[in-house]
């Protein structure tokens, strides 16, 4: 048993010194001065016909670390959810999350829009 250890140690003791440990290089905040934040507004919205993929979203940059959007999404069940969120040094990054119901059935009768605008659409239509 000691003459395992012994030839273990012989030869992973070698790998030790054969890949010394390396440091990482620090972070270097001068390389970066060309590119500070800037300013900057942007926005996006789907609205796929064959996937029902309903989304947008919006969000506004003061180039200072403020940043302020918001964005919406219809889900599956017709329901629609929305967020509006901000972010700062101060404050750290804070999100207000919204549901908005699908309109029901309350009849056998009783007519209803969806909040999903394709939704009566057939799949098979062009």
């Amino acid at each position: 048993m000691a003459l395992k250890l012994i030839m273990f140690a012989a030869l992973f003791g070698n790998l030790a010194f054969a890949y010394p440990l390396t440091g990482y290089k620090s972070y270097d905040t001068g390389h970066y001065d060309g590119h500070a934040p800037k300013p900057y507004n942007f926005e996006y919205g789907v609205k796929d016909l064959h996937t029902h993929d309903i989304k947008s979203q919006h969000e506004v940059s003061d180039g200072h670390g403020n940043v302020k959007g918001s964005y919406r999404l219809v889900e599956p069940d017709g329901s629609t959810r929305v967020v509006e969120y901000t972010a700062d040094h101060e404050h750290g990054f804070n999100a207000v999350v919204k549901k908005i119901d699908a309109p029901h059935r309350h009849g056998h009768g009783d007519y209803y829009e969806s909040l999903h605008p394709y939704e009566h659409m057939s799949h098979y239509k062009f």
